[in-house]
Protein backbone atom coordinates (compact mmCIF):
# COMPACT_ATOMS: atom_id res chain seq x y z
CA UNK A 1 0.00 0.00 0.00
CA UNK A 2 1.14 3.67 -0.45
CA UNK A 3 3.25 5.32 2.35
CA UNK A 4 2.53 8.73 3.33
CA UNK A 5 4.21 11.18 6.09
CA UNK A 6 1.94 12.69 8.30
CA UNK A 7 1.25 16.08 6.48
CA UNK A 8 -1.45 17.46 3.90
CA UNK A 9 -1.06 16.88 0.20
CA UNK A 10 -1.12 20.31 -0.86
CA UNK A 11 -3.20 20.93 -4.36
CA UNK A 12 -0.99 21.06 -7.67
CA UNK A 13 -1.22 22.24 -11.18
CA UNK A 14 1.74 21.30 -13.13
CA UNK A 15 3.53 17.80 -12.80
CA UNK A 16 7.50 17.22 -13.51
CA UNK A 17 8.74 13.38 -13.97
CA UNK A 18 12.68 12.20 -13.52
CA UNK A 19 12.94 9.52 -16.28
CA UNK A 20 15.05 7.02 -15.71
CA UNK A 21 14.12 4.31 -13.40
CA UNK A 22 10.63 6.63 -12.75
CA UNK A 23 9.05 6.66 -16.28
CA UNK A 24 11.55 3.81 -18.49
CA UNK A 25 13.06 0.89 -16.86
CA UNK A 26 16.44 1.96 -17.84
CA UNK A 27 18.53 2.40 -14.41
CA UNK A 28 19.35 -1.23 -14.73
CA UNK A 29 20.90 -0.83 -18.27
CA UNK A 30 22.58 1.91 -16.63
CA UNK A 31 24.14 -0.47 -14.30
CA UNK A 32 24.37 -3.41 -17.24
CA UNK A 33 26.67 -0.79 -18.80
CA UNK A 34 29.15 0.66 -16.26
CA UNK A 35 29.73 -3.42 -15.70
CA UNK A 36 31.04 -4.35 -19.40
CA UNK A 37 33.19 -1.60 -18.96
CA UNK A 38 34.20 -2.82 -15.52
CA UNK A 39 34.79 -6.58 -16.57
CA UNK A 40 38.15 -5.99 -18.52
CA UNK A 41 39.58 -4.53 -15.27
CA UNK A 42 38.00 -7.81 -13.18
CA UNK A 43 35.89 -5.39 -11.09
CA UNK A 44 32.13 -5.60 -10.00
CA UNK A 45 29.54 -2.87 -9.96
CA UNK A 46 27.60 -3.85 -6.84
CA UNK A 47 24.53 -3.12 -5.70
CA UNK A 48 25.64 -0.57 -2.73
CA UNK A 49 27.18 1.27 -6.14
CA UNK A 50 24.27 1.82 -8.02
CA UNK A 51 22.19 3.10 -5.37
CA UNK A 52 25.09 6.03 -4.80
CA UNK A 53 24.54 6.60 -8.74
CA UNK A 54 21.13 6.87 -9.02
CA UNK A 55 19.89 9.93 -10.27
CA UNK A 56 23.32 11.39 -9.99
CA UNK A 57 24.74 13.45 -13.49
CA UNK A 58 26.78 10.73 -15.50
CA UNK A 59 29.67 12.67 -14.77
CA UNK A 60 29.30 11.61 -11.12
CA UNK A 61 29.21 8.14 -12.11
CA UNK A 62 32.09 7.97 -14.10
CA UNK A 63 33.92 9.85 -11.03
CA UNK A 64 33.08 7.36 -8.63
CA UNK A 65 33.34 4.20 -10.78
CA UNK A 66 37.00 5.58 -11.50
CA UNK A 67 38.33 6.47 -7.73
CA UNK A 68 36.41 3.72 -6.21
CA UNK A 69 38.39 1.02 -8.68
CA UNK A 70 41.38 2.63 -9.18
CA UNK A 71 41.10 2.34 -12.57
CA UNK A 72 43.96 3.54 -15.15
CA UNK A 73 41.78 5.30 -17.36
CA UNK A 74 41.18 9.02 -18.16
CA UNK A 75 37.77 9.74 -17.06
CA UNK A 76 36.60 11.42 -20.65
CA UNK A 77 37.74 8.32 -22.19
CA UNK A 78 35.53 6.28 -19.58
CA UNK A 79 32.73 8.72 -20.40
CA UNK A 80 33.39 8.50 -24.21
CA UNK A 81 33.21 4.46 -23.48
CA UNK A 82 30.08 4.50 -21.00
CA UNK A 83 28.27 6.93 -22.86
CA UNK A 84 29.03 4.41 -25.99
CA UNK A 85 27.95 1.32 -24.23
CA UNK A 86 24.67 2.55 -22.59
CA UNK A 87 23.50 4.22 -26.47
CA UNK A 88 24.32 0.32 -27.34
CA UNK A 89 22.09 -0.75 -24.73
CA UNK A 90 19.11 1.85 -24.86
CA UNK A 91 17.58 1.41 -27.85
CA UNK A 92 14.26 -0.47 -26.65
CA UNK A 93 13.76 0.37 -23.13
CA UNK A 94 9.91 -0.18 -22.02
CA UNK A 95 8.00 1.78 -20.23
CA UNK A 96 7.38 0.95 -16.38
CA UNK A 97 4.07 0.09 -15.03
CA UNK A 98 1.68 2.79 -15.02
CA UNK A 99 3.23 5.05 -16.82
CA UNK A 100 1.06 4.91 -19.74
CA UNK A 101 -2.07 5.10 -18.55
CA UNK A 102 -1.18 8.22 -16.39
CA UNK A 103 0.50 9.98 -19.02
CA UNK A 104 -2.20 10.14 -21.35
CA UNK A 105 -4.54 10.73 -18.77
CA UNK A 106 -3.05 13.78 -17.34
CA UNK A 107 -2.96 15.16 -20.96
CA UNK A 108 -5.87 14.43 -21.54
CA UNK A 109 -6.85 16.57 -18.74
CA UNK A 110 -4.58 19.44 -20.05
CA UNK A 111 -2.24 18.85 -16.69
CA UNK A 112 1.02 20.37 -18.22
CA UNK A 113 3.48 17.96 -17.51
CA UNK A 114 7.73 17.88 -17.80
CA UNK A 115 10.40 15.43 -17.53
CA UNK A 116 13.65 16.73 -15.97
CA UNK A 117 16.48 13.54 -16.20
CA UNK A 118 19.94 13.95 -15.69
CA UNK A 119 20.63 12.07 -18.24
CA UNK A 120 22.99 13.56 -21.66
CA UNK A 121 20.14 14.63 -24.48
CA UNK A 122 21.86 12.25 -26.72
CA UNK A 123 20.81 8.91 -24.78
CA UNK A 124 17.50 10.58 -23.57
CA UNK A 125 16.70 10.60 -27.41
CA UNK A 126 17.74 7.04 -27.99
CA UNK A 127 15.62 5.64 -24.93
CA UNK A 128 12.20 8.36 -26.32
CA UNK A 129 12.91 6.86 -29.98
CA UNK A 130 10.39 3.71 -29.33
CA UNK A 131 7.94 5.81 -27.36
CA UNK A 132 8.08 9.42 -29.81
CA UNK A 133 4.00 9.47 -30.07
CA UNK A 134 4.02 9.57 -26.18
CA UNK A 135 6.73 11.61 -25.52
CA UNK A 136 4.31 14.35 -27.56
CA UNK A 137 2.25 15.03 -24.07
CA UNK A 138 5.13 16.92 -22.26
CA UNK A 139 5.26 20.74 -22.68
CA UNK A 140 9.37 20.59 -22.78
CA UNK A 141 12.07 18.17 -21.48
CA UNK A 142 15.02 18.72 -19.21
CA UNK A 143 18.65 17.06 -19.37
CA UNK A 144 21.77 16.87 -17.59
CA UNK A 145 23.28 18.63 -20.83
CA UNK A 146 21.18 21.48 -20.85
CA UNK A 147 22.97 24.79 -20.61
CA UNK A 148 21.14 26.45 -18.39
CA UNK A 149 21.75 23.59 -15.74
CA UNK A 150 23.96 25.05 -13.23
CA UNK A 151 24.67 22.01 -10.99
CA UNK A 152 23.02 18.05 -10.95
CA UNK A 153 20.68 16.46 -8.39
CA UNK A 154 20.58 16.54 -5.53
CA UNK A 155 20.77 20.12 -5.88
CA UNK A 156 17.65 21.76 -6.73
CA UNK A 157 18.82 23.39 -10.05
CA UNK A 158 16.91 20.78 -12.95
CA UNK A 159 13.51 21.12 -11.09
CA UNK A 160 13.57 24.22 -10.88
CA UNK A 161 14.58 25.02 -14.55
CA UNK A 162 11.69 22.71 -15.38
CA UNK A 163 9.25 24.38 -13.88
CA UNK A 164 10.56 27.88 -14.80
CA UNK A 165 9.91 26.74 -18.76
CA UNK A 166 6.18 26.26 -18.10
CA UNK A 167 3.91 29.45 -19.91
CA UNK A 168 2.41 30.38 -17.42
CA UNK A 169 5.68 29.97 -14.80
CA UNK A 170 4.19 28.06 -11.60
CA UNK A 171 5.51 28.74 -8.13
CA UNK A 172 7.42 25.92 -6.81
CA UNK A 173 4.82 24.47 -4.58
CA UNK A 174 2.31 23.79 -6.96
CA UNK A 175 4.50 21.27 -8.81
CA UNK A 176 4.43 17.71 -8.06
CA UNK A 177 7.52 15.63 -8.50
CA UNK A 178 8.06 12.32 -9.22
CA UNK A 179 11.22 10.18 -8.82
CA UNK A 180 12.58 6.90 -8.17
CA UNK A 181 16.45 7.70 -6.69
CA UNK A 182 17.53 9.49 -3.44
CA UNK A 183 19.50 12.17 -5.10
CA UNK A 184 15.87 12.88 -7.06
CA UNK A 185 13.69 13.18 -3.82
CA UNK A 186 16.37 15.73 -2.42
CA UNK A 187 16.30 17.73 -5.64
CA UNK A 188 12.54 17.92 -5.70
CA UNK A 189 12.26 18.71 -1.87
CA UNK A 190 14.96 21.74 -1.91
CA UNK A 191 13.32 22.88 -5.31
CA UNK A 192 10.62 23.58 -2.63
CA UNK A 193 7.95 20.70 -4.41
CA UNK A 194 5.92 17.91 -3.10
CA UNK A 195 7.85 14.66 -4.12
CA UNK A 196 6.26 11.27 -5.07
CA UNK A 197 8.92 8.34 -4.64
CA UNK A 198 8.81 5.18 -6.76
CA UNK A 199 11.91 3.89 -5.31
CA UNK A 200 14.31 1.11 -6.83
CA UNK A 201 13.11 -2.64 -4.46
CA UNK A 202 17.16 -1.99 -4.14
CA UNK A 203 16.53 1.48 -1.76
CA UNK A 204 16.54 0.57 2.05
CA UNK A 205 13.38 2.45 3.82
CA UNK A 206 15.72 5.21 5.37
CA UNK A 207 16.07 6.61 1.23
CA UNK A 208 12.61 7.59 1.05
CA UNK A 209 12.21 9.89 3.66
CA UNK A 210 10.89 13.14 3.43
CA UNK A 211 8.99 11.80 0.09
CA UNK A 212 5.63 13.09 0.25
CA UNK A 213 4.14 9.82 -0.96
CA UNK A 214 5.71 6.10 -1.73
CA UNK A 215 4.29 3.81 -3.68
CA UNK A 216 5.38 0.77 -5.10
CA UNK A 217 4.44 1.36 -9.19
CA UNK A 218 2.98 4.18 -10.79
CA UNK A 219 -0.17 2.35 -11.27
CA UNK A 220 -0.90 2.98 -7.40
CA UNK A 221 -0.45 6.81 -7.91
CA UNK A 222 -4.52 8.67 -7.42
CA UNK A 223 -4.02 12.23 -8.99
CA UNK A 224 -6.82 13.46 -6.76
CA UNK A 225 -4.97 13.31 -3.63
CA UNK A 226 -3.02 16.35 -5.14
CA UNK A 227 -6.55 17.87 -6.96
CA UNK A 228 -5.63 16.45 -9.56
CA UNK A 229 -8.59 14.37 -11.98
CA UNK A 230 -9.28 11.05 -11.44
CA UNK A 231 -7.98 8.55 -13.16
CA UNK A 232 -9.77 5.03 -13.41
CA UNK A 233 -7.40 1.97 -13.83
CA UNK A 234 -9.91 -0.86 -14.02
CA UNK A 235 -9.59 -2.92 -16.84
CA UNK A 236 -12.14 -1.77 -20.16
CA UNK A 237 -13.79 -4.12 -21.57
CA UNK A 238 -15.96 -4.04 -25.26
CA UNK A 239 -18.64 -6.49 -26.46
CA UNK A 240 -19.36 -7.38 -30.36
Amino acid sequence: MPEANTKCFQKVSHVIFDNDGTLMDSEKVYSTAIQNLLNRFGHTFTNEHKTRCMGRPTQFTVDLVIETFDLPVERKELLLQFEAESSRLLTNVPLLPGVDDLLRHLYDQHVPMAIATSSHRDSFRIKARPHCELMSVFHHIVCGTDRELKKGKPAPDIFLLAASRFQPQPPPHCCLVFEDSPAGLQAGLAAGMQVVMIPDPLLPVEATKGATLVLRSMAEFQPELFGLPYIDYSPKFSFG
